[in-house]
Formats: structure tokens, sequence, C-alpha cells
């Protein structure tokens, strides 16, 4: 055997000197071979299996985590009492800029619920209606007519204003609240889930994270008509009519369960 001088040549022919080591040599090459084929065929089919995956839109339930902004517990985000003459119409603002939107939440709608004097007044008094005539402590009084809207042309709000969920005035004289809605995030159905195709979780949610919905200010419109004489029978004089507004802004958080794949 030529002497040993650590170039390849040399390193071929030491390995493959006699024809055992050849035999050995050649045998552990072509496993190797085979291992690296079947590795490498099993590898694409997979990655080819994959890629069709990852590429396939799949139908996602869209899930909505809801509640009101409340910073004091009663479930109501602002609230508003002012005593209205009569024919008086005043617009009253509330400021989304002074709540605090929860993290990974955005704002869904908004209710206004608008409250005449009958409704609520002393919490002692005891009364009802019926045919738009109050009925308390034996005496009558015709209901006020109330009438109260969102104002568009008056609000900074960006919200969906032509939203068929979307109620933007109201009027009563039956001494009943009325409730207004406006909704915030665009095809936001009062929390009921929806279905989302997409190729991933990602890109199912993407639609339900969209800032900038929610934002200025909430103005109210409302307009009081009250009756000359507040009691037939006792025939006292009204000329007023102590309204209530109270305010819920409703957020919501999404999530995206796998339906299909």
């Amino acid at each position: 055997m030529d002497d040993f001088d650590g170039s390849f040549s040399s390193i071929l022919t030491n390995l493959l000197g006699d024809s055992q080591t050849k035999t050995g040599v050649l045998s552990s090459l072509l496993a190797s071979i085979i291992i690296f084929s079947y590795t490498t065929a099993d590898l694409v089919l997979n990655q080819t299996d994959l890629v069709d995956y990852v590429q396939t839109d799949k139908d996602w339930r869209i899930l909505f985590d809801n509640n009101v902004i409340d910073d004091d517990g009663d479930n109501l985000t602002f609230e508003y009492t002012e005593i209205w003459a009569d024919q008086d119409v005043k617009v009253i603002d509330f400021y989304l800029d002074d709540i605090e939107v929860e993290e990974g939440y955005l704002i869904a709608y908004i209710d206004v619920k608008i409250i005449p004097e009958e409704c609520h007044g002393d919490p002692e008094r005891e009364g009802y209606c019926e045919s738009g005539i109050w009925w308390e402590d034996g005496g009558e009084s015709e209901c006020d007519a109330v009438t109260g809207t969102f104002m568009g042309d008056n609000s900074t709000l960006s919200g969906q204003w032509f939203d068929q969920n979307s109620v933007l005035t109201g009027a009563d004289s039956d001494c009943e609240p009325i409730y207004l809605r406006i909704v915030i995030y665009p095809n936001y159905n009062l929390h009921n889930d929806t279905t989302q195709t997409a190729v991933n979780e990602y890109q199912a949610l993407s639609p339900w994270r969209t800032n900038g919905w929610g934002v200025g200010t909430v103005s109210v419109q409302v307009h009081v008509d009250v009756q000359s004489y507040g009691g037939f029978t006792t025939g006292i004089l009204d000329d007023s009519e102590e309204i209530d507004i109270e305010v819920s802004v409703h957020q919501f958080k999404p999530s995206a369960i796998l339906e299909s794949s």
C-alpha cells in the first residue's frame, strides 16, 4: 500500500483497499441513498399536503364576548337628567373620548333610553299608564309627548347610520321610555355569532379588528311637548317634564373556532 498522505485519493484508496472493506462501504452508501430518497419523497409529499391545507379556505365560527363599558357597576356608560319646559328642543352630547375601551375590544353599538318623568320620578310613587293617561293616587294626568333622535348632522360619531338594526329616532306620548340604537361596527348583528370563510384564524378575524369605529360624539336631540294641564281632576298646571337619558356603550372582543377543514 502506498504511503498515506492525507489526500482524498489516499482516503479512498485506504477505504477501498480490500474487497471486504469495499463491500461494507458500498452497502452503507446504498443504504444511505435509499433512506435519503425515501425521506425526501415523504417530505415532499407531506409538504405538498401541508401547502394544500394552508391554502384551502375553511369555515370559522366567529364568537363575540360582549359587555357594557361601565365604570360604576350600574350597567350604564353615561347618565343625564334635566327638566325640559314645554316645546323645549335640546341636543345633549356624550363624548366617547371620556370612556376607556378594554384592550382587544371594539365598540359594537350604542343604546340610548329616554325616560319621561312618569316612568321614574320619586321611587315611592306608584302609578300606571292607560291610553295615554297616567293614573296616580286617585288622580289622572295626560302623558307628555317626547321625541328623541340621534343627530347625524350634529354628530362626529363614526358608525353605521344606515344599518337596518339602527333605530335613530323615536317618539312616545304614553308615558313609556323611548329606545334608540346605533350600530357602530360594520355588519355587527347584536351579539349573534357569524361564519367567516378564510384560510386561517388570523384572516378569519381580520374583518373584526378594524380600528376607527365608535370615535367622536354621541348627540341626542330631545323635544318635549308638555300638556297644558297635568291633572284633569286635580287641575294642577303642568308646564315642564323631567327627562332622564341613559346611554349604554356596548363593546365586543372576537374569537374564532374552526368549523371545517
